[in-house]
């Protein structure tokens, strides 16, 4: 069974990540892709605590945020991006029948329990014309170097069922009735820091990354254990243990094509909405659900 993460419990400590690493290649990438030829509605399935949001918000298009966490939503929510916000779950997009002109996920794809079910969903409310952007990780095309793999060697098999290969997402848009499928390296992070630094300041807390948030304390317990100890040894050689990561976040872009959805039965799905910060909960199927 593929591993999740409650994202209830890290909402309060996820935007550190932004404070830590530098993302500016993907901001560049998203704000050229959301301004896109055509205009119309933006939608994040997986939006989390409104980053991405935030930084579109600028372009002044009616944006929609989803996330099936309520405490990200309600970070989101706060940042008052314009954008309005859903809890609701990716498989089941309480939007009307070609209403976005553009849908993204960053760093969320991995997390959807059925992720052909949501790129259906995706092909479903995305009009002809229309663009899709996935990002995230591929571990299995083996380049990858991470500090974590390293310490918590059983974090490369979870990542591997939770990341579909980059050439597998573009089989399953094309499945759906997307063109033009293509794929790209948004991002290339070298990283080295000090592990003793990273300890302190809060760089390997659990909840840090997902890919530590899936694992059980035992799990994480263990491999931090090693870490101390190796940040140990090197300290008494008078040496700094450095630790570090040379990962790419790849960015798989797709047009929507001419209309290929089959007459499938309507999908009923519960969406809760943010209203002035409050969330509501009406009931939605696809014949009454709202257009944006």
């Amino acid at each position: 069974m593929t591993r999740s993460v409650n994202y209830d419990s890290v909402a309060d400590q996820f935007d550190k990540r932004y404070e830590r690493s530098d993302y500016g290649p993907i901001s560049r990438l998203l704000l050229e892709f959301a301004k896109g030829p055509r205009s119309g509605p933006v939608l994040e399935v997986g939006c989390g605590t409104g980053h991405w949001l935030a930084e579109i918000a600028g372009l002044k298009l009616p944006c929609f945020g989803l996330d099936p966490s309520r405490n990200m939503l309600e970070t989101a929510a706060r940042k008052q991006t314009g954008a309005t916000i859903i809890q609701s779950v990716a498989e089941a997009l309480p939007l009307a029948d070609d209403s976005s002109a553009r849908l993204f996920c960053i760093n969320s794809f991995h997390h959807f329990q059925d992720k052909e079910r949501f790129v259906a969903e995706a092909a479903r409310v995305i009009r002809p014309g229309g663009t899709i952007l996935i990002l995230g990780l591929d571990p299995h095309n083996g380049l990858d170097e991470w500090w974590i793999y390293d310490y918590f060697p059983q974090v490369i098999e979870i990542d591997k069922a939770r990341y579909p290969p980059t050439k597998d997402i573009r089989d399953m848009l094309e499945r759906h009735g997307f063109t033009a499928c293509r794929t790209e390296v948004a991002l290339h992070m070298p990283i080295r820091i000090e592990a003793r630094s990273a300890l302190e300041n809060g760089q390997l807390d659990e909840g840090a990354t997902s890919q530590t948030a899936v694992l059980t304390d035992g799990e994480y317990h263990k491999g931090m254990q090693r870490l101390v100890i190796d940040i140990k040894a090197a300290e008494a050689r008078g040496q700094t243990l450095v630790i570090g990561a040379d990962l790419r976040v790849y960015a798989t872009i797709a047009t929507r094509a001419e209309d290929l959805r089959d007459n499938e039965p309507a999908l009923v799905c519960i969406a809760r909405f943010f209203h002035g910060g409050r969330l509501t909960g009406p009931h939605y199927s696809t014949s009454d659900m709202p257009r944006i």
